[in-house]
C-alpha cells in the first residue's frame, strides 16, 4: 500500500524519508527530454513495452516527451523511474496534471505497481476541496481578442492531428475554461492561441496585450525560484497585476491549497473586462468559469455556457 503524505509539512516529511533510504525525490519540476520509448527502455525494451501498457502511453510510445501533456509527461517520468527497477519510489504531487479520472485510476495503479515490483511507494499529495464556486454571466464587452480559424495542427512525425477546430471567439471579459483528458489538446489550443506555436492550417488572429503562465514554474520568467512547485505556482499568480487584455493559464492551481485557489479566483474581479483563458482538470475552476471548451481527442465536442456543460456532462458533475 503505497504511503501517502498530505500534512503541511508533506514535502519535507516524503525528503526526510528519501534521504534516510539514500534516495531523491521525483518532482513535478523534474522534466524530462527525448522519445518516450527510450525514456522507458533504460534497462530494455521489454521493460519499456511493459511500462507503456501499464501507464497507458502505448499511443505516445514514438512521441517525443515535449509533445506530450503536463499530464502524460508526468507518467513518462514515473516509467522511467520505474525503469530501473528501484525498491522504494519517491514522489511529490504524482496526480498533479492529471484529469480527474486519471488520477484516481493512477491512486490503484500505484498499488499494482507495488505488487508487480516490489517496489514500496511514498508520496506527497495535496488535498484539494471542491470549494462549490459557480459562475456568474459572461461580461464581455464585444471586443474581439482572439479567433482561431479552421486549425489543423499536428507535431512533426504524427499521423495523429493533435489539434482540429472550426471557428473559436474570445472577447474580453470572458472566463473561459479548456477541459478534456490528458492528451485532448488542451495545452496545443492554448500555444497556438497565444502564438507560441504556428498551425499547420488554418488561421489565428490575435489582438491586444498578452501574458501566459505556464504549467510548469521552471519555465516561467520567474525570479525568485526558491521553495517548492506550489511555493513557485503560487509566486506566478500573485505577481499578475490584470493589466494586459488577456490572460492564458495552463493548470494554474495544480498543487495549490484552498486557500490559494479561491485567492486566484478572487483575483478575476481585479479587472473585469479582462480575458481568461484556463487549460485546467479543477473542478472549481470549471464551475467559476463563464464558458467551458471541451476538446476529446483534438476536437472540440463542446463551446457553450458552464451551466448547460454541466447539465450534459457526466464527469464533471
Amino acid at each position: 500500500m503505497p504511503i501517502m503524505y498530505t500534512e503541511i509539512d508533506r514535502e519535507e516529511q516524503l525528503r526526510q524519508q528519501a534521504i534516510e533510504h539514500d534516495q531523491s525525490v521525483l518532482t513535478p519540476e523534474h522534466l524530462l527530454h527525448g522519445r518516450v520509448r527510450d525514456l522507458l527502455a533504460t534497462a530494455s525494451l521489454f521493460r519499456a513495452g511493459e511500462l507503456a501498457t501499464l501507464l497507458g502511453l502505448e499511443a505516445f510510445f514514438e512521441a517525443e516527451s515535449s509533445e506530450l501533456s503536463a499530464g502524460e509527461q508526468q507518467l513518462v517520468g514515473l516509467g522511467h523511474a520505474l525503469s530501473s527497477s528501484p525498491k522504494t519510489l519517491f514522489l511529490s504531487e504524482p496526480f498533479l496534471f492529471l484529469d480527474h479520472v486519471r488520477r484516481k485510476r493512477l491512486t490503484g495503479l500505484l498499488e499494482e505497481i507495488e505488487r508487480r515490483f516490489s517496489c514500496q511507494i511514498h508520496c506527497s499529495m495535496t488535498i484539494q476541496s471542491d470549494l462549490s464556486l459557480m459562475s456568474g454571466s459572461a461580461e464581455t464587452t464585444g471586443r474581439l481578442l482572439n479567433r482561431i480559424e479552421n486549425v489543423q495542427h499536428r507535431y512533426p512525425l504524427q499521423t495523429r492531428y493533435a489539434l482540429v477546430t472550426g471557428k473559436l471567439s474570445f472577447h474580453q471579459g470572458e472566463r473561459i475554461a479548456i477541459v478534456g483528458a490528458n492528451g485532448s489538446g488542451k495545452s496545443t489550443l492554448l500555444r497556438l492561441a497565444l502564438g507560441v506555436e504556428r498551425p499547420l492550417y488554418g488561421k489565428v488572429r490575435r489582438a491586444g496585450e498578452t501574458h501566459y503562465v505556464p504549467a510548469h514554474p521552471m519555465i516561467a520568467p520567474l525570479d525568485d525560484r526558491s521553495g517548492s512547485f506550489a511555493v513557485q505556482k503560487k509566486r506566478l499568480l500573485d505577481d499578475i497585476d490584470w493589466s494586459k487584455d488577456s490572460y492564458y493559464f495552463d493548470e494554474p492551481t495544480a498543487g495549490l491549497d484552498d486557500k490559494a485557489r479561491t485567492a486566484f479566483i478572487d483575483s478575476w474581479n481585479t479587472n473585469l473586462t479582462t480575458l481568461i483563458v484556463m487549460a485546467t482538470h479543477d473542478s472549481t475552476l470549471i464551475r467559476a468559469a463563464h464558458r467551458i471548451i471541451y476538446l476529446v481527442h483534438g476536437e472540440v465536442a463542446f463551446d457553450g455556457p458552464t451551466e448547460q456543460f454541466l447539465r450534459e456532462s457526466r464527469l464533471f458533475v
